[in-house]
């Protein structure tokens, strides 16, 4: 039943009105009466009605205010149809606003005006009730396709059986003879985490529909600042001449879009879908070669300047940091481990990497939760320990800090499934 409320200073237009339609038939059910504006909005608090039909001019609070005070906090429920004069008429018919989608002249209301009326105000309230229900967490094959993506770019695919039968499940086909990865870099700086996260999603989801009219591919989403495209390539194809106009015209298309540099860095080829994650690895290393100067890079085995000499030493720390996240991650720990002072090593992060020591250390963990959120039903608490959180409730706040939602809405989202209550009782 859609629910109605009346509102008219002379009793007897609301027992007119009230008489009017037969309302349960109609689907409507009148849930209350008000002869002023100022009562009406204490009983409409309380009775939570659909559509309200309000004389304008009432002692107290007149219509007008009774509708501005009932969306005062953005809702668009109730809708409104407001009961008026001739000599008002025009004036209001121009002022439409505050949630009212008819206006009714008192002394000509017919049984059909008023039919018509409220059919119109409660395809108005469906649509704003539609607009508002939180929505259920979408599982489609497309969410099961990414996260196998991301157990193959996690290196945690290595059953070529129980491989070759989920890709038949999903429709998926790896038959080309070399597949290279490549990271999209958004070079946007000075946003707040929020408008990284509104930025970084419309970046990826643009990439998502522009790479694939230029090269077959598939883009992921890694973390705010990174998506991953993953390219086949036939053999004898050179992958520099092969993918350069690809990633260059699509890097173009989103700066006029999105205002915002894209720079590429890209893997060496595998032979082996399976060994994908070699090339990951290779396009984080070659990250950072990237410079104002040079939007794209590929991975190559030797470095050509002593500037790619410092960059591929610190491709080599994150390399060991990436095997370590289970381990204590300090600045100094690293740098004993490489023999460098913890000085140098700050100094080699700050001039040859896209972030300083402690925020890669970080937003590597948090990437790596991500794939194991995607592929295993591990709890929370132990998805945090296994890639270096001491603590799962800080987990949670790093985690929401970056990701925009915390690692339980994270699960839903990626999985549509339920997360029980242990790990909301831990976090």
């Amino acid at each position: 039943m859609t629910r109605i409320f009346l509102v008219d200073d002379e009793p007897l237009v609301l027992i007119g009105m009230q008489g009017m339609l037969n309302w349960a038939e109609l689907g409507y059910e009148v849930v209350g009466t008000a002869r002023n504006g100022a009562e009406a909005l204490k009983a409409i608090e309380e009775k939570r009605p659909d559509i309200v039909v309000s004389d304008i001019r009432m002692p107290v609070m007149d219509g007008f205010a009774l509708a501005e005070n009932c969306h005062k906090d953005g809702s668009s429920l109730p809708v409104f149809i407001m009961l008026t004069s001739y000599e008002e008429f025009d004036y209001v018919k121009r002022s439409m606003r505050l949630g009212v989608v008819d206006y009714l002249v008192k002394i000509d209301l017919t049984a059909e005006s008023l039919t018509a009326a409220l059919e119109k105000a409660r395809a108005a309230a469906e649509k704003e009730k539609r607009l508002q229900a939180p929505a259920a967490p979408a599982v489609s094959v497309d969410s099961y396709r990414d996260r196998l993506f991301m157990q193959l770019y996690g290196g945690l695919l290595t059953d070529r059986e129980r491989f070759d039968r989920q890709c038949a499940e999903l429709g998926l086909d790896f038959h080309d003879p070399l597949y290279v990865l490549a990271l999209g870099s958004i070079q946007t700086p000075g946003l707040t985490t929020e408008q990284l996260l509104t930025l970084s999603t419309g970046v990826t989801r643009m990439a998502a529909e522009t790479l694939p009219k230029y090269r077959p591919c598939r883009v992921i989403g890694m973390d705010l600042r990174h998506f991953s495209v993953l390219l086949p390539l036939q053999q004898g194809e050179d992958p520099e001449t092969a993918l350069s106009p690809a990633l260059c015209s699509t890097g173009q298309i989103l700066y006029n879009y999105f205002s915002s540099e894209i720079y590429w860095a890209v893997g060496r080829p595998v032979d082996d879908i399976l060994q994908i994650s070699q090339s990951q690895r290779d396009a984080f290393a070659a990250l950072q070669l990237l410079r104002s100067d040079a939007s794209i890079v590929f991975w190559h085995e030797r470095p050509n300047t002593p500037l790619d000499h410092r960059a591929q030493v610190v491709g080599q720390v994150q390399h060991y940091i990436r095997d370590h996240l289970a381990e204590k991650l300090t600045l100094n720990d690293v740098a004993a481990m490489f023999n460098f002072s913890p000085n140098y090593l700050s100094q080699l992060f700050a001039q040859n990497s896209e972030s300083g020591f402690v925020e890669f250390v970080t937003a590597t963990r948090i990437a790596a939760a991500k794939e194991l959120m995607a592929s295993t039903d591990k709890k929370i608490y132990e998805i945090s320990m296994l890639v270096g959180f001491d603590s799962a409730f800080y987990f949670s706040k790093v985690f929401k800090k970056l990701e925009g939602s915390s690692p339980r809405e994270y699960i839903q989202r990626m999985k549509g499934s339920y997360v029980d209550a242990k790990d909301d009782a831990e976090l």
